[in-house]
């Protein structure tokens, strides 16, 4: 349904359009509202064809779209076939947060360049440390948009990036020395609970992250060669729900050995696991039997390690350091026992050198601080 009226300007006598058309997703009605017609006909030609467009595609083309309109298409129709549920699920929600409600409801037409600047300025101002990031999916956004002809431009190319005055100072590495370690899993060992002392050795002498640890099925260790294949990783998708699926990077595919030590508790764990699950009815010999499970023998939530953790230091009073350190901790305490740092960037699965080396430097340079005090006490002078 559509209304047509008149109205007078300066610059002479021009048509105006209110039109309302029904989404067919919902049913609701989409209002229109446009003028500078020099004639009712071309009122009605606009009318008609933004009826066809808006049915076909769900907005009115010729940059009438809205920001959250193209966003949504390239969601879906693009990024979200590229990418793993755990990515675009994080995605998602830094746009709901950061972008749309800044750009969603403009139209993409009135979209300059001089508001894209200032909200990437806005987003360094709130120390938002991934505003690179967020220009980056906005960009990626428009760029979908012209290559579908749908829009003309891209306002957020041409943007700068702002740089920050402070130096970034290289990132700190968190782990726990030999001893402190020693003493956490002997705390984690009289815990009582037997799964979690299971996980934190298995992550300190391994290094695997905590997404393949909880992904870990019990047909992925080979308890003849003392060896475990990781070939995937658990994630949150979308909704915040638990989802299994391909490591994080190719190099993350890899078949590491275990020590002696450990594969003896996981086969202690096994045992201790298999017991629990017949007690409450479950089959713990089904072929994809997680070696972390919870009580309904369902993957373990991703925060559960977090809690034991935080449990354990509390109760013992030990300095915690976060989950994905303990993976540092194995990579540092691989270097001081002599491992190259081929072998420890192999074993972490690591797509290049850069972490494994910056941890490397520190080892080292804590090695070359004690040779000269070695030097120091030897010459006692």
């Amino acid at each position: 349904m559509a209304t047509f009226k008149q109205y007078k300007t300066k610059a002479g006598i021009f048509w105006e359009v209110f039109a309302s058309i029904s989404d067919a997703t919902d049913g609701r009605p989409k209002r229109m509202h446009k003028r500078g017609f020099k004639t009712k006909k071309e009122a009605q030609l606009w009318t008609s064809n933004a009826q066809v467009s808006y049915k076909n595609q769900g907005y009115v083309s010729n940059n009438d779209i809205t920001f959250e309109q193209l966003y949504a298409k390239w969601f879906k129709e693009e990024y979200q076939q590229q990418v793993k549920e755990s990515t675009w699920a994080k995605t998602a929600d830094i746009f709901r947060l950061h972008i749309t409600p800044l750009l969603g409801s403009q139209q993409v037409k009135n979209i300059t360049v001089a508001l894209c600047q200032t909200i990437v300025h806005n987003w360094l101002k709130q120390g938002l440390k991934q505003y690179r990031r967020f220009r980056t999916y906005v960009i990626s956004v428009f760029d979908f948009g012209v290559r579908m002809e749908l829009i003309t431009r891209n306002p957020m190319a041409k943007t700068s990036i702002p740089k920050q005055k402070a130096q970034q100072q290289a990132p700190k590495i968190e782990f726990y020395e030999k001893s402190e370690l020693v003493h956490f899993l002997e705390c984690a060992y009289d815990y009582d609970n037997p799964q979690a002392f299971m996980l934190f050795r298995l992550l300190a002498f391994t290094g695997m992250r905590r997404g393949e640890a909880l992904a870990l099925q019990w047909n992925d260790i080979n308890f003849d060669a003392d060896e475990i294949t990781i070939n995937k990783t658990q994630s949150l998708g979308e909704n915040w729900h638990i989802v299994t699926q391909t490591p994080k990077t190719n190099s993350s595919y890899r078949t590491i050995a275990v020590d002696t030590k450990t594969v003896q508790y996981l086969h202690k764990w096994r045992m201790t696991q298999a017991r629990r699950c017949f007690e409450l009815g479950y089959n713990a010999k089904a072929a994809k039997q997680l070696v972390f499970a919870n009580q309904d023998n369902q993957p373990l939530a991703p925060s559960m390690p977090d809690h034991w953790n935080r449990s354990i230091c509390k109760r013992y009073d030990l300095r915690r350091i976060k989950i994905h350190a303990f993976r540092h901790t194995f990579c540092t305490l691989s270097f001081e026992a002599g491992a190259s740092v081929n072998e420890v960037s192999k074993t972490l699965g690591h797509a290049d050198l850069k972490i494994t080396q910056q941890i490397y430097l520190h080892v080292t340079k804590k090695q070359k601080n004690e040779a000269a005090s070695k030097l120091a006490r030897y010459m006692d002078i």
